[in-house]
């Protein structure tokens, strides 16, 4: 990409699943929480039952986040926290995909807000943002107890579709960005309602739906 004037009123928006993350990390999280003896039996049928009702349009994004967070009812913050480290080195890390770190290295170059924006949960994200140097932050976040237990809830709304746009334009508010010369880099279609809210749009190895969806309107694509 060409270089551009130095402009700190645009923004840059990055998912992270599967656009900035070649892999899904909830895929991988539960698959080492397996392994741990942290996942019951019933817990895993419970999330093929959601995942078959999602797949058929009977639950919506938020309900599916939702029915996934209720692992962590009952268990410590601090547990997840602590291990956090160790799961961005072993398996976040050495997954990065290099052609939208390359893009992201560029908006860091043009004085770009950086955002990561997603759905996954904060405690694993935060090495990320730190490793990467991303400005901000919005994801989901757990919900605690005042015993330091998690809820099984999320604390606000779970960070995916429409409430993706409500945060990336409240932020937007905060910084002066101005979101009609900004970019987004997303992957699925439930990407769809934040690369639209942009004027550079950008599908990072499109599902088919985003694509074409994404076909239609030119969006440019990795």
């Amino acid at each position: 990409m060409q270089p551009l004037p130095d402009r700190n009123d645009i923004a840059a928006f990055f998912d992270f699943d599967e656009t900035l993350l070649a892999i899904d990390s909830a895929s991988v999280g539960f698959k080492v929480l397996k392994e741990q003896g942290y996942l019951s039996r019933g817990f895993m049928l419970k999330m093929v039952f959601v995942l078959m009702m999602f797949k058929s349009g009977l639950f919506s994004e938020q309900q599916l986040a939702q029915s996934f967070l209720t692992f962590y009812k009952g268990r410590r913050l601090q547990t997840f926290i602590d291990s956090a480290e160790e799961f961005f080195q072993n398996y976040l890390k050495p997954n990065y995909a290099p052609k939208v770190i390359e893009r992201l290295h560029w908006h860091q170059s043009q004085g770009h807000h950086t955002v990561l924006l997603s759905g996954s949960i904060a405690y694993y994200l935060t090495p990320v943002t730190r490793d990467l140097g991303i400005d901000h932050l919005l994801c989901t976040y757990l919900e605690v107890s005042p015993n330091g237990i998690l809820t099984g809830r999320s604390q606000g709304p779970v960070c995916v579709g429409d409430n993706k746009v409500e945060q990336a334009e409240e932020l937007a508010e905060q910084l002066d960005v101005d979101l009609s010369e900004s970019y987004a880099y997303g992957n699925s279609r439930l990407d769809i309602p934040i690369l639209a809210k942009v004027g550079h749009p950008v599908m990072v190895n499109p599902s088919k739906a985003l694509l074409n969806y994404g076909a239609k309107q030119q969006w440019e694509m990795l």
